[in-house]
């Protein structure tokens, strides 16, 4: 297991760690030979350096929450996936699979920085999208926006400094699970104040997953100079501006 890059709450206590898992002799040269467009796969873990585990309803079993992002080209695709392992009655051995809780696709546009989450299987037609991100040139900020157009949280790319932004990968991101102020369509009152809605759908665990795994794929997309080093890149660091 490659170094752990850290999520903070915004007090600046550690919630957990996204770790890369080493993949050998044959990782080292795809991250050497394919930089930013090789696939990996990630574990996400508790503050005290424990793989999150869900408790599902099949009995002996357990969920680990994993990001796998595949090889790609050009349109990147970014898994989170629960690994579920169950005790086989007959044999009594354990036996473990891989279930995917949803997906995020990267658009191709010329200039803008697009992407569509689902949660589900699209590939199996089992999926519901329930945002979607259209941010423009050389975006920073990218914020998610349900099916009526409505903020529904964002992930939004600090200033780390000069040396930091173009000699090394070291990156900031403030993730919110909840309507963003700052998003373009958010209504505004004649004072200039933000009118957030007061009434909204609570993202769910799993689609705050996959917003957080996006982050990740985010960087690698637009943002991460070599992705070699330490963890995702050199040290990441994450900050969740909502808690709730």
């Amino acid at each position: 297991m490659r170094s752990a890059d850290a999520c903070y709450d915004v007090h600046g206590n550690v919630l957990g760690y996204i770790a890369e898992e080493e993949r050998g002799l044959f990782g080292t040269l795809a991250r050497q030979a394919f930089r930013t467009h090789r696939g990996f796969r990630s574990v996400i873990m508790d503050a005290n350096g424990t793989p999150i585990l869900w408790v599902g309803a099949v009995q002996s079993s357990e969920f680990r929450t994993e990001i796998h992002r595949p090889f790609s080209w050009i349109n990147s695709r970014l898994f989170v996936q629960r690994k579920l392992s169950e005790i086989n009655e007959t044999t009594g051995e354990e036996e473990s699979s891989l279930v995917n809780l949803g997906v995020a696709r990267q658009e191709w546009h010329p200039w803008r920085r697009k992407y569509h989450l689902f949660l589900g299987q699209p590939e199996q037609g089992e999926f519901r999208q329930f945002a979607q991100i259209d941010s423009g040139f050389l975006a920073w900020d990218f914020f998610l926006q349900n099916e009526g157009d409505v903020n529904i949280g964002s992930i939004r790319k600090g200033w780390t400094g000069l040396g930091r932004e173009f000699f090394t990968d070291t990156s900031q991101y403030t993730i919110r699970f909840t309507p963003d102020p700052q998003a373009p369509s958010t209504p505004v009152s004649e004072d200039g104040t933000p009118i957030l809605p007061q009434v909204f759908q609570p993202l769910s665990l799993e689609e705050r997953a996959l917003v957080l795994a996006l982050s990740v794929s985010v960087d690698f997309d637009y943002f991460s100079r070599h992705s070699e080093g330490t963890g995702l890149g050199l040290p990441f660091l994450w900050i969740f501006a909502s808690a709730e």
